[in-house]
């Protein structure tokens, strides 16, 4: 049964989550996820700092476990560039791996009940374990809600991170939370089971079923760097996920309103010169040129399958998971039916190695017919 609690702001959001091509917007390539040596990273937030910018990022978030650097004291480039920020953000991290970004924060975001873990008592914004409500330990829902409470009174926008990771989040653990909107369906850590493991679907798959119950859920890809290494699968390195944000111009409050409405696409290396997604037709075309360059300076770790055919495909997606439509190559557009019950985008950068079939991904967010 779908849900119904959506309103009716919540979906014109979504309608226009895309504006037209036309407009005067520019993308913005960002980090939403990464950990220093506050937490329990390898590198200083200088070194976090200095690399993602040199890399090209438009934005940074460092959201370290439990913890809200000061962005204002840290150490910055010499020469820093007029179009990177930095976004004040933390990971709520509470018991059994229920893991939260409070992306753009005003103030510490605290955990719920787990006395053990630090509380963020070097900052002056410590608020303590609030979570804790005499001898009862919260359930994973309640976990999750204290984090999007806690984010959206400080100003920020919540993320649910790696629901497979450790013992993992369900669909159900998921579905009762209220004013969720975002979920990592790609994270970069080699621990966290993006394609599946026992006990546990594929992310991708947990998005479709959220948003085939009727749940407003837009697709979030990060690195959730700990070493400032490229080359080591093994390792939680860096530029391995990243999200393109649509925006009429670069700042906190613009990129806090773009990301909130949905106004961007996830990514592990595929880059887009399209994405157009209405009621009214959707298209997508792949910017070819930037997507190899983003494969050889990039680092998203692919899936690899036994099967599948060189080269680019788009799949548009609807209800239940289900491909409405498969197009091989740079283009695609569909026109959006009644019955898709929501439509959102896969695109995918497939090559034949040693290791079988790699696939990288961009994941596009959806539209919805209800």
């Amino acid at each position: 049964m779908k849900k119904i609690s959506i309103t009716i702001s919540c979906l014109l959001l979504i309608i226009v989550a895309y504006p037209s091509h036309a407009g005067n917007y520019h993308w913005y390539k960002g980090n939403t996820h990464c950990h220093t040596i506050m937490s329990d990273g390898k590198n200083t937030p200088a070194e976090v700092i200095a690399a993602y910018h040199a890399q090209g990022y438009n934005f940074l978030a460092i959201t370290d476990h439990n913890l809200l650097l000061n962005t204002d004291t840290v150490k910055k480039p010499a020469a820093m560039r007029k179009d990177f920020l930095l976004i004040p953000g933390e990971e709520a991290s509470d018991r059994v791996a229920v893991h939260t970004t409070a992306f753009g924060i005003s103030k510490y975001v605290p955990i719920s009940t787990d006395q053990r873990i630090a509380n963020n008592a070097a900052s002056d914004t410590n608020e303590g374990n609030s979570g804790v409500k005499g001898k009862h330990v919260l359930t994973v829902t309640e976990m999750i809600q204290l984090h999007v409470d806690g984010t959206l009174l400080a100003g920020g926008i919540p993320f649910i991170n790696h629901p497979n990771f450790s013992k993992g989040v369900k669909i159900s653990d998921i579905l009762p939370v209220k004013n969720l909107h975002h979920m990592e369906v790609y994270n970069g850590h080699p621990l966290v089971a993006n394609w599946g493991k026992e006990g546990h679907i594929a992310v991708e798959a947990k998005w479709d079923s959220l948003l085939t119950h009727g749940m407003v859920m837009y697709g979030i890809a990060s690195d959730d760097m700990h070493k400032l290494v490229t080359n080591d699968e093994n390792e939680a390195g860096m530029f391995r996920g990243w999200i393109m944000v649509r925006s009429p111009e670069l700042s906190i409050a613009a990129l806090h309103k773009a990301i909130a409405s949905g106004n961007f696409y996830a990514t592990n290396s595929v880059i887009l010169k399209r994405c157009d997604m209405s009621l009214k037709k959707c298209l997508i075309e792949i910017n070819t040129g930037a997507t190899e360059k983003e494969v050889a300076q990039s680092q998203g770790i692919p899936r690899i399958d036994k099967d599948g055919k060189e080269g680019f495909s788009i799949e548009f997606i609807g209800f239940g998971g289900k491909i409405l439509s498969f197009v091989e190559g740079a283009r695609a557009v569909y026109q959006p039916k009644k019955g898709d019950g929501y439509v959102r985008a896969r695109i995918t950068r497939c090559v034949k190695t040693n290791r079988g079939y790699e696939k990288l991904f961009a994941w596009v967010q959806p539209v919805f017919m209800y």
